[in-house]
């Protein structure tokens, strides 16, 4: 009898199969995925507070003037404008570029792809065809040229007088930089005109949403505008921030273009609107505070959230206008408390109606905890979204750029916001405010529901009211969790 061998299988022979393998592909991947997910979030989660090196610079009398800047002649002052949102505004920055002579520096978060963005970087290569130079900060994984306008970004990329700078890119080995964007709206000219807002760039920012911004021009009396410049230095050259690639060549076509769209469409913007500059009803103003949020790929300090609620707790009259109310229960019980030591308080933001961001649904989920005897919360109900981030206190400080009143405004995005300290200032945001927007929302009574009013509630359609109850239950579910 013949006598055969088997192989033993022990436990250092283990048999892979086909499916085995997959099987444990499969969880090795799915455990590299939460584990990065955690890398992306764990930095979020600590506490950060304000640094007592910070914290001076950040109360109401940092941000009043001194005796001897209110005594000044108003011809010895910076003046501001306030600057609603609209084609004329958005004419009125392609008015300045036309006009600029030495210097450009943009900043913005996202760029549309719509014929406005392409006339505002039109405007900007043609003054850099007249030897203005020219510096552009975007955000890094946002901030870019989409179709059809690659051949503009060409252009724009290419051209020796422009440089173009992309902050915080998508980079997987900085786990937690995917989570940081640039959120600032900046537009500084010939060192002497300064516009800070919430309007990104494209007709869209300007005709679809309803926003503001503020228009600073100088002259060299305040240092606003030397410190918004030095802003642009310090992002231009954090080690987050990186040079935008050159491409191999630039459509002299395209470019010819651009151009002749731009030149026709200035024609028929001067025939409606006339001079632009005609639109911005200066004043003069006492002192403007330059503020920002630390420039940083991890969880900030919340500088401009601090500045906010020093200024609310400190008044006796606050509004705050923002398009989402996003914050932990923390902030919501200090909100609260410092609109207890005011006698009016409101706070308006979007309704269901017209807000476009799914983010609204946390807000849904949670209006309750804004409601008080303190707090007036209306909801503002027409067709344009509401994106303007306002603050006014007292009837004499007013807030007003990028910030909005959110998690990631106060410790993940960069920001920037002009404080302003002018009672003339703060009076036309105040009455723009109340015959714009408060004329048009609808307050939020303590049972939750809207006090009957003159203005009727925009009627949310059948699909959206499905899909943000979706999104309040799965709010509801993270909560929770």
């Amino acid at each position: 009898m013949k006598l055969r061998r088997t192989k033993a299988t022990t436990l250092y022979e283990t048999r892979l199969s086909r499916v085995w393998i997959a099987r444990t592909a499969v969880c090795y991947l799915f455990a590299a995925i939460i584990w990065y997910i955690l890398c992306v979030i764990t930095p979020y989660m600590d506490s950060v507070g304000i640094p007592a090196s910070d914290a001076p610079n950040l109360t109401r009398a940092a941000f009043t003037a001194t005796d001897a800047e209110r005594e000044k002649p108003d011809s010895d002052k910076p003046k501001a404008a306030f600057l609603p949102t609209g084609e004329q505004s958005f004419y009125l920055r392609l008015d300045m570029i036309e006009r600029a002579k030495s210097s450009i520096d943009f900043m913005v978060y996202d760029i549309y792809e719509d014929v406005g963005a392409q006339y505002f970087f039109t405007a900007l290569f043609r003054a850099a065809d007249r030897g203005v130079k020219i510096r552009i900060v975007t955000d890094g994984k946002l901030g870019t040229f989409k179709p059809p306008y690659i051949p503009l970004q060409d252009i724009i990329y290419n051209h020796n007088n422009i440089e173009a700078y992309g902050f915080n890119g998508i980079d997987f080995g900085r786990p937690q930089g995917l989570m940081t964007l640039l959120h600032d709206k900046v537009l500084c000219v010939d060192g002497d005109a300064l516009i800070v807002g919430g309007a990104n760039m494209g007709h869209a920012a300007y005709l679809d949403n309803y926003d503001a911004e503020v228009l600073i021009t100088d002259g060299g009396k305040s240092d606003v505008i030397s410190d918004v410049r030095g802003y642009f230095d310090g992002m231009i050259s954090d080690k987050l921030t990186s040079r935008r690639k050159r491409s191999k060549k630039v459509d002299e076509k395209a470019k010819t273009r651009y151009e002749h769209e731009l030149e026709e469409y200035l024609k028929t913007c001067a025939d409606r609107f006339g001079d632009p500059r005609a639109i911005a009803q200066s004043v003069a103003v006492d002192r403007i505070t330059h503020l920002t949020n630390p420039v940083t790929d991890g969880k900030k300090s919340p500088r401009i959230m601090q500045a906010m609620f020093e200024l609310a707790e400190s008044s006796e009259r606050t509004t705050i206008v923002t398009p989402y109310a996003l914050i932990t229960d923390k902030k919501i019980n200090r909100l609260r408390a410092a609109a207890e030591k005011n006698k009016s308080f409101r706070l308006i933001t979007n309704s269901l109606y017209n807000s476009r961001n799914v983010a609204y649904a946390v807000y849904m989920q949670g209006r309750k905890k804004y409601l008080s005897d303190s707090i007036e919360l209306w909801e503002y109900q027409a067709d344009d979204q509401l994106h303007a981030k306002i603050s006014v206190y007292d009837g004499r400080y007013t807030m007003i750029g990028s910030f909005n009143l959110d998690e990631r405004s106060a410790h993940i995005d960069t920001e920037s916001v002009l404080i302003i300290d002018s009672q003339a200032f703060a009076a036309a945001v105040e009455r723009y405010i109340d015959e714009k927007i408060v004329a048009e929302s609808c307050r939020v009574g303590m049972d939750n529901k809207y006090i009957p009013s003159d203005v009727e509630p925009g009627k949310v359609p059948r699909d959206k009211q499905v899909k943000y109850f979706f999104y309040t239950a799965l709010a509801a579910v993270i909560n929770l969790i």
